[in-house]
């Protein structure tokens, strides 16, 4: 079993910045409102984001907070794509590919989450409560 020795290993970080490009490639038509494709650009960037800091913070609740948070903008993710093509804005294979994409990048954070919680326990800071 190979190391992990940075966050570009993992492979959902791999898959988030895969899934900013498309988000990338899909966005560049004028048809898209310079401020929609902007929000969500900025969230695929901000989940691959999240991903690194994760990684950089293992073993510590950050960590897992940090994930947390992954997780919440790959539903935001989906939920604002949902609304665009439901505005007729994008084609129904991107919005398969894009919801297939993220489906599995949360599927992936999951698994992150429970590797960090077994090669990396939390890491509690044990100072002393002097109550009485």
């Amino acid at each position: 079993m190979s190391r992990l020795e940075r966050f570009e290993d993992l492979i959902v970080w791999q898959r988030a910045r895969e899934l900013t490009k498309l988000v990338y490639f899909i966005t560049r038509h004028e048809t898209f409102d310079h401020r929609l494709a902007n929000d969500v650009r900025q969230m695929t960037v901000l989940m691959a984001a999240k991903i690194a800091a994760a990684f950089e913070k293992r073993g510590t609740k950050h960590a897992m907070d940090m994930l947390t948070l992954a997780k919440s903008v790959c539903n935001g993710f989906k939920l604002q794509w949902s609304i665009v093509y439901a505005s007729h804005l994008i084609a129904a294979y991107e919005y398969e590919e894009l919801m297939l994409r993220a489906i599995e990048i949360r599927e992936l954070l999951f698994e992150l989450e429970y590797t960090f919680e077994f090669w990396y326990p939390e890491q509690n800071d044990h100072r002393s409560n002097d109550d009485g």
